[in-house]
């Protein structure tokens, strides 16, 4: 007889239902909410949101050992700035890392120069992270795992568009392709740059 985890369930169901939450709010094209500031940790110093506050941002929670989402995302990610050409300069993304425990900053940093120059890493305290993910009401926890890393991150896999005003303008699913990325940036990058 297969015994089941009813709190790995539980946690499962409830990282569902947040990602579907987050799928129908990014509907909207109003802005939804103030974007919660944070300080985590960059290689090269303390990172906040309102140090950014003359970009558009792009805020993602993931983790470096992650196999597949992670890293597909920073590839959109980074194809749909390729494809900003010069207003690229305009748009920060930040990747705070879910696994602090492997995720050091200066780990982070050489993640991220993978994909693209406009994207740093954050990491910080296991507290600093779940206050910052709970700001954006983002789920994680550990799971462990048979492979060789011993455990995985669950995690909440979105794309928060955050404006040089500090709201968010949209919820974007880690499935959205370069082309609907690059498409809402334009668009948030043109109103922003017209004020």
């Amino acid at each position: 007889m297969r015994h089941v985890d009813i709190s790995l369930l539980y946690k499962k169901l409830t990282l569902v239902i947040t990602v579907a939450l987050f799928l129908l709010s990014g509907c909207s094209s109003e802005p939804q909410a103030d974007a919660k500031d944070f300080t985590l940790q960059s290689v090269n110093g303390p990172v906040s949101l309102h140090d950014f506050s003359d970009k558009t941002v792009l805020l993602f929670f993931g983790y470096t050992h992650c196999p597949d989402i992670c890293p597909a995302t920073m590839n959109n990610v980074a194809t749909a700035l390729r494809s900003l050409k010069d207003h690229a300069d305009n748009v920060k993304v930040l990747f705070i890392t879910v696994d602090p425990e492997r995720d050091s900053a200066e780990h982070l940093a050489k993640y991220v120069a993978f994909f693209h120059p406009n994207i740093t890493g954050l990491t910080g305290s296991a507290d600093e992270i779940k206050r910052a993910a709970g700001a954006y009401d983002a789920e994680f926890f550990k799971q462990v795992s048979e492979g060789r890393e011993g455990y995985e991150m669950i995690h909440t896999s979105m794309l928060f568009l955050i404006n040089s005003k500090g709201k968010i303008l949209d919820v974007m699913s880690h499935h959205t392709e370069p082309d609907d990325i690059a498409i809402a940036l334009r668009k948030w990058l043109n109103s922003d740059l017209k004020k």
